[in-house]
């Protein structure tokens, strides 16, 4: 364990389980997703996203969407609101550009975050507030 050293995570390090879609580079999407299960996204999407399982934009996603997910790691890029229910993480490397609910936020060294914060337990992520 290096204690300040280079023991940054990225998108290919993190264990959400077996990825089950793939939106692979070169790939560009418009519209609406429903999905469930592990999404990974490498490719381009622009529209909506609305995902039951976890969430991960690879280094080259690019995404400009508002984005409903239970987990979202990002390394990519997303425009747009973005709302997830558990664990919302910003990698290295990662660029959001909106407002986010969700209820944990982890901001790695290197990400960039322009927008709102909102945490609030599980439960209380997609509530609007009073």
């Amino acid at each position: 364990m290096a204690v300040f050293g280079n023991d940054k995570k990225t998108a290919d390090s993190l264990s959400y389980g077996k990825v089950q879609t793939l939106i692979g580079e070169g790939t560009e999407i418009k519209g609406t997703i429903h999905s469930t299960g592990v999404v990974r996204i490498d490719g381009y999407l622009e529209g909506s996203i609305r995902h039951e399982g976890d969430l991960i934009v690879g280094p080259k996603g690019k995404i400009a969407a508002t984005v409903q997910s239970k987990g979202l790691a990002v390394s990519g890029e997303v425009r747009g609101d973005v709302t997830v229910e558990g664990k919302l993480e910003l990698l290295s490397g990662a660029r959001l550009y909106g407002d986010i609910r969700c209820g944990h936020l982890v901001v790695h060294d290197g990400a960039m975050f322009h927008g709102r914060s909102l945490m609030a337990k599980d439960d209380e992520s997609t509530a609007e507030p009073k």
